[in-house]
């Protein structure tokens, strides 16, 4: 794993986040984006995968969401063009930086992963869900979406929205399952009671 390209991502995508609207998001900002890279991270120790892939796995995560510091709807797009334009500067391969973007693209909302790869990075997206901070990270969400998508909801509406989404939603991989799946049905209890 090339550490010191790995640090060089992080910095510019901190950068990146920092410098523009993500750093008034409440909830898809930087934390968001270190939150992410650490779920990918165990996730892709407890999967084994090799060294390469979770090089590969970590960039994604890294630049995931950086698109939302232009636009919140449909920002992968975008967030595969700035990791592409930065990943060429670093003469990185052009079959991983194709790979990289098929794993940014796997996090759309309705959007299948195909690869193992691309369902670490799903898993570690969503692993707030599997989390004791679940309740303050669905605030947030909340927050963030009345303030920048102009869409709010009376409690009752949001409680429905998210109980219809933890319902639908699925962990992918053993890992994650591992990782976050206990916790998950605790949140979906607590968040009945504090609702």
């Amino acid at each position: 794993m090339n550490t010191e390209l790995i640090n060089n991502v992080r910095k510019h995508c901190r950068d990146l986040l920092n410098k523009s609207r993500c750093k008034s998001l409440q909830f898809h900002n930087y934390q968001h984006t270190l939150n992410v890279v650490h779920n990918a991270e165990m996730i892709a120790i407890k999967s084994k995968i090799s060294d390469e892939e979770t090089e590969i796995v970590l960039i994604s995560a890294y630049f995931h969401d950086v698109g939302n510091m232009e636009t919140s709807k449909q920002h992968e797009m975008l967030s595969c063009s700035i990791a592409r334009s930065f990943l060429e500067k670093e003469n990185y391969l052009e079959a991983k930086i194709r790979i990289i973007e098929n794993i940014i693209l796997a996090t759309e909302i309705n959007r299948e992963p195909t690869t193992l790869l691309e369902e670490i990075i799903c898993d570690a997206d969503l692993g707030h869900l599997g989390k004791k901070t679940f309740l303050t990270q669905n605030k947030l969400l909340r927050e963030e979406w009345s303030n920048f998508l102009d869409m709010t909801f009376t409690d009752e509406e949001w409680l429905n929205l998210n109980l219809k989404f933890l319902d639908n939603h699925h962990f992918y991989t053993e890992a994650a399952r591992k990782l976050f799946l206990k916790q998950k049905s605790e949140n979906i209890i607590k968040f009945k009671e504090v609702i």
